[in-house]
């Protein structure tokens, strides 16, 4: 038997195509399911977050319960930048280096604030708990410094876009 001919007398995939185009299909239904669990949990935490500022009694708790309100506040930023990220990678492709220095950064600001409400609620703690806030600390301040120059590093070596211009010369109105 003869198979009929394909369009140009070529077959127009090969296997490896094929697998290719299916496994590149699977991992956007991936990214698909992960941006709607990153939309959910975002969700969650906004609606989490509402009840406790209701809830907040003005108390001597009150500092303890607004910084978990703001540490909330800071997590779904962080879910909103890499939904960011992966609807970027669903649109255009690609590793987005950006995002995630900036989840970096805000994680770390994050780390800082709850150490720091951690450590002005807890000041009948030994000093050896004291000293390992102080570091961890040090070491978050580090990481935003270190992450931060980073950023400004890889915004400097972008290229600059190209803007949308027209070939013609500028039109002069005497």
């Amino acid at each position: 038997m003869h198979e009929a001919p394909y369009p140009g007398g070529v077959k127009s995939s090969t296997p490896h195509k094929t697998a290719g185009e299916i496994l590149s299909y699977i991992e956007k239904i991936v990214y698909v399911i992960v941006g709607v669990l990153l939309v959910v949990m975002a969700a969650y935490t906004v609606i989490g977050s509402l009840h406790d500022i209701v809830g907040v009694r003005f108390n001597t708790e009150v500092t303890f319960q607004l910084t978990t309100i703001l540490n909330d506040a800071l997590f779904v930023i962080i879910l909103m930048e890499l939904l960011g990220t992966v609807a970027t990678h669903l649109s255009k492709g690609g590793f987005q280096l950006k995002s995630f220095l900036i989840i970096g950064i805000i994680s770390s600001v994050r780390r800082i604030l709850v150490i720091g409400a951690q450590l002005s609620a807890s000041q009948n703690e030994p000093s050896s708990l004291f000293n390992r806030g102080i570091i961890e600390l040090g070491v978050d301040a580090a990481v935003v410094i270190i992450l931060t120059l980073a950023l400004v590093l890889s915004r400097r070596m972008d290229p600059p876009k190209k803007s949308v211009e027209t070939s013609h010369e500028p039109l002069e109105i005497y």
